[in-house]
């Protein structure tokens, strides 16, 4: 495929910090943003005639990016087809994979339909929470998934309905496919009781996780039969620091960017972190957020 016809698609050596939630990290060697389906498939296919690793870059609320940025082809979804929301007949909803989860909760609450009010709060983009089954106590979006249109890394287009889909503790099948939009089925409900079940769950998180801060969600996973949250906590360690990165006086389970953090900042406290809860606990906490 000749670059120029992708031309307006790529950037090099791209800077990616604006686009995470952390904002910290380096440049892509190579970014694009594919509008449609079909220049998606073009991005691929030069990237795979150009021997580039590839990376799907959601909302960036995920992730972690090291200083000193990404080698490959950092592919960002962008334009109308990706972040289209569309309710379709009652309670079925087709979103496009780089649709912003905040908007999508919101839509389904005005639209009187219930089941994501309890993703109130979850950043990212529809596509991210889907690959990872993102949720929380309150339930995970897998619950409401009926299908997934996809493309793999080489370029291959593939369609799952939910019985070929596996979900998990903050995973799912999908991982090393970029979902290109997904059916969600929710149910009628009342409008108002939706809405005040959502600003009562909002509240809660707000009153025990920084969600105005800079960070990108819960670090760990929990480990069976634990909260990796109360872990750390317990070891002392809310608002231990590293220049300015700094677990969360809110939550231990959340690691901040007070303003000028940098990536190995934020690494060297997670690894202090795992270290002290190995060494006290016998855990191994595992990662939630993606190291890039």
């Amino acid at each position: 495929m000749a670059r120029e016809a992708i031309e307006d698609a790529l950037r090099f050596e791209h800077p990616l910090r604006r686009y995470t939630s952390f904002r910290v990290g380096g440049c892509a060697e190579v970014f694009a943003e594919p509008t449609d389906m079909g220049q998606l498939q073009e991005v691929l296919r030069y990237g795979n005639e150009q021997g580039l690793d590839v990376s799907v870059l959601g909302k960036g609320c995920n992730v972690l990016i090291s200083d000193d940025g990404v080698r490959g082809m950092v592919v960002h979804l962008t334009g109308w087809y990706f972040n289209r929301i569309e309710k379709r007949g009652d309670g079925m909803i087709v979103c496009g994979g780089g649709a912003n989860l905040s908007r999508l909760v919101a839509d389904t609450a005005q639209w009187g339909l219930e089941g994501l009010e309890t993703l109130v709060g979850v950043p990212g983009s529809l596509g991210g929470a889907v690959a990872m089954n993102a949720g929380g106590r309150h339930g995970a979006i897998g619950s409401y998934v009926r299908g997934v249109t996809s493309i793999g890394y080489d370029g291959e287009i593939h369609h799952y309905g939910s019985e070929e889909i596996e979900f998990g503790y903050r995973c799912s099948s999908l991982s090393g496919e970029i979902i290109m939009d997904a059916e969600l089925e929710l149910v009628t409900g009342d409008k108002d009781a939706i809405s005040t079940r959502m600003s009562d769950i909002f509240h809660q998180k707000n009153k025990t996780q920084p969600l105005t801060s800079r960070s990108a969600g819960c670090v760990f996973k929990n480990p069976e039969g634990h909260s990796a949250g109360a872990l750390i906590d317990t070891l002392g360690l809310k608002s231990m620091r590293i220049g300015d990165a700094a677990v969360s006086g809110k939550h231990a389970n959340f690691i901040i960017n007070l303003g000028s953090a940098t990536a190995s900042q934020i690494m060297e406290l997670i690894c202090k972190i795992r270290d002290e809860v190995k060494r006290r606990y016998g855990q191994i906490l595992d990662m939630e957020i993606k190291i890039w």
